[in-house]
């Protein structure tokens, strides 16, 4: 069992050591805290408040300048896709803990903030009194002159530019007004309209005859050619101002990591607190308890042994407890990287079954089979072994690029069986290429049904070891009736209808027909008569087994789906073939040709790479949630995460 096995720990101590405790356990990160029920606690303990708001207000400030100063950090060598960390010194970070003013960068970055957005809204504001004015720099005259005299009248105003004809030919008829376009386009006539007052009331009944928009420059003043260049100025000067700022903030980004080493600092001491809020004090002592690995046991009563006036009792957990137990996964370092597969659909409870060993093997043949071919197989394999050695990608994005770097080497074994290279297939190379061809079994484009038959059969064996799994299973809980009667009888059926299958296509010989049909009935009636063995209704019962039995069409689909491998698998080869026909029709080309045919090649063969890799992990991952797990597999059991100094955003140098 790849689960690894758990102990419940109670430490009673001295109340004076319960903070240094505390630390300690921080420090080891071997113990997941549990909140200790009231009830289960003498009425001599109370439980620990404690106050974090002071740790979070802080948290809170760092956080938003780490997140401010994100935006005016250079991007460094990542993909984006997966979280990583800053390694840092333990003696960098605490020289940076006992000298660093963090306070001073965050209220400096508050205050940059807060004054770049006054310029950023201040320059909007000009823009907009710029673009307002815009249409009006042909003005000749001063704006505050639009008031006019006495005796005569200004209006500036806008129109539809099919108005203009009408406008000039009223205003032509009127004696005592000119006007004056100052600029057209966009469907708009923009124009100055002076006229003496006595002609107040035709302008008016002539404004609303052809639309005529009044304007009006109330906050502005002067010639609109020199407004408009003050504005210009202004904004000048704002962008300038804003430059300044963003260039101080790119020099402060430099004390980013500073910054995320007081965050982790703070976080850890909110960590600390918070676990104190775990225990129960009286006047004199203190109790907490937890989970630990069986193998961390040794090592915690080491990390404590220094505290005289403290008790440890650890006892092994029974299956009333099974919700409340925290899993942590422990399997060979060839299975480690499928804890991936099997965390994305959920962590196994504790008393059950890891099938991460059991799935690594097929979810890496199954992934190699969409791929099929032995180039594309090289290219995986260098770029999953490289990738995380050139760019931080996190725990889990190894994990994956792990994954990727078997999954690669497989296909390399895939593409030599089915004779394919980068779309080409092994007969049409060179003579000096023998060996390889030798190598060869099947051609997938030329004997897909080959190719069919491997995927159901790689599908029976799947779904056979999950019937397996389910059997042992049982048999571990003790539930043997379940085992033989629900499991056992599934796993003879089907072996029954292999064989007798066989023999019929002739594969196997004529004597193992018998033995397969009877293999077959026999699981077939014990099916029928003991699958709804818990109703005490026969009519019940036997409805029971005969849906049971009917669960041979939804095997039969579940085999289908494995057909999946094939459709992916021909979708890569043909795709290849495509690519390579693509480049060696654009190499005709006059003097580009080569190069064409070589960047056709590269993007194509790199992007088919890329795309049935995405949709094989993805097709691959459900044979093994939906047809493999759905056979033994419940999941939901709760990730060990112990008590520990731990970082957002840096790690510890050990």
């Amino acid at each position: 069992m790849a689960v690894c096995e758990m102990r419940k720990v109670y430490i009673v101590g001295d109340r004076d050591a319960h903070e240094l405790i505390i630390k300690r356990l921080s420090e080891l990160g071997v113990l997941q805290l549990k909140k200790v029920e009231g009830n289960l606690i003498s009425s001599v303990f109370k439980q620990t408040k404690i106050k974090t708001d002071d740790i979070e207000e802080n948290l809170s400030k760092l956080n938003w300048t780490i997140s401010y100063l994100g935006q005016f950090e250079k991007a460094g060598a990542g993909l984006g896709l997966f979280p990583s960390k800053r390694v840092i010194s333990r003696r960098q970070f605490l020289n940076w803990i006992k000298n660093f003013d963090w306070e001073k960068i965050c209220d400096r970055c508050s205050e940059l903030h807060r004054k770049s957005e006054t310029l950023t809204e201040e320059k909007k504001n000009l823009l907009e009194r710029y673009g307002f004015l815009l249409p009006w720099r042909k003005l000749p005259i001063s704006l505050e002159k639009l008031q006019g005299t006495k005796s005569v009248a200004y209006q500036l105003g806008i129109i539809p530019q099919e108005k203009r004809d009408a406008l000039e030919k009223e205003i032509s008829r009127l004696k005592g007004a000119h006007l004056h376009i100052l600029q057209e386009g966009e469907g708009k006539i923009y124009f100055l309209l002076a006229y003496i007052r006595e002609l107040e009331k035709n302008i008016e009944s002539l404004s609303q005859e052809v639309k005529m928009e009044k304007v009006q420059f109330k906050e502005f003043k002067g010639i609109p050619e020199e407004e408009l260049r003050k504005i210009k100025r202004s904004v000048a000067q704002i962008d300038d101002q804003l430059k300044k700022i963003r260039e101080e903030l790119e020099r402060i980004t430099k004390e980013k990591i500073k910054l995320m080493a007081f965050y982790d600092h703070f976080y850890n001491l909110l960590q600390e607190r918070r676990a104190t809020s775990y225990t129960w004090r009286s006047s004199y002592t203190f109790t907490l308890e937890g989970w630990i690995r069986k193998q961390d046991i040794q090592p915690l009563r080491n990390g404590l042994k220094d505290y005289s006036l403290i008790d440890i009792v650890i006892r092994e957990p029974n299956e009333e407890e099974e919700k409340d137990i925290p899993v942590a996964l422990s399997n060979k370092r060839i299975f480690k990287p499928f804890e991936l597969v099997t965390e994305l659909y959920g962590t196994p409870r504790y008393f059950e079954i890891d099938p991460t060993p059991f799935l690594a093997p097929f979810f890496a043949v199954f992934l190699a089979l969409c791929l099929t071919d032995g180039g594309y197989g090289v290219i995986l394999a260098l770029l999953a072994y490289f990738i995380p050695k050139k760019v931080q990608v996190g725990e889990s994005g190894k994990r994956l690029f792990s994954i990727l770097f078997i999954s690669g080497l497989l296909t390399i074994v895939v593409g030599t069986i089915t004779g394919g290279m980068f779309g080409i297939q092994f007969s049409q190379l060179p003579a000096f290429f023998a060996p390889l061809k030798r190598l060869t079994l099947f051609d997938p484009l030329k004997q897909p049904m080959v190719f069919l038959v491997i995927s159901l059969a790689l599908g029976v064996v799947h779904l056979l070891l999950g019937i397996v799994l389910a059997f042992w299973e049982d048999l571990r809980k003790g539930d043997i009736n379940s085992a033989i009667l629900d499991h056992l009888s599934w796993i003879v059926l089907i072996l029954g209808v292999i064989l007798f299958g066989l023999s019929k296509l002739g594969v196997l010989g004529k004597s193992f027909t018998t033995p397969g049909l009877i293999m077959f009935l026999s699981a077939a009636i014990i099916l029928f008569l003991f699958a709804g063995r818990k109703s005490k209704s026969l009519f019940v019962r036997f409805g029971k087994g005969a849906f049971e039995l009917y669960g041979l069409i939804s095997l039969f689909g579940d085999v289908l789906s494995y057909s999946r491998l094939l459709a992916l698998g021909l979708a890569t080869s043909v795709i290849a073939t495509v690519v390579n026909l693509i480049a060696n029709m654009a190499s005709g080309i006059p003097l580009i040709g080569p190069v064409c045919m070589v960047i056709i090649l590269i993007l194509g063969h790199l992007g088919n790479i890329a795309i049935n890799t995405l949709s094989g992990f993805i097709h691959t991952a459900r044979l093994q949630f939906v047809e493999f797990f759905g056979k033994f597999y419940e999941g939901g059991g709760k990730n060990f995460t112990p008590f520990k100094q731990e970082g957002k955003y840096t790690i510890m140098e050990k």
